[in-house]
């Protein structure tokens, strides 16, 4: 299990860098993650 932090989320959000976003999206797609009540609070 993958923990992800607000950078990662927030890049899949505003997709502001195409190269990123697919990197980030490959992540979410291919492993268990998990995201932190912290990470949603900062989001």
């Amino acid at each position: 299990m993958v923990a992800v932090d607000t950078n990662i989320v927030v890049r899949l959000l505003v997709r502001d860098h195409e190269q990123q976003y697919q990197k980030r999206l490959n992540l979410l797609q291919n492993q268990e993650i998990f995201i932190p009540d912290t990470v949603i609070l900062e989001i």
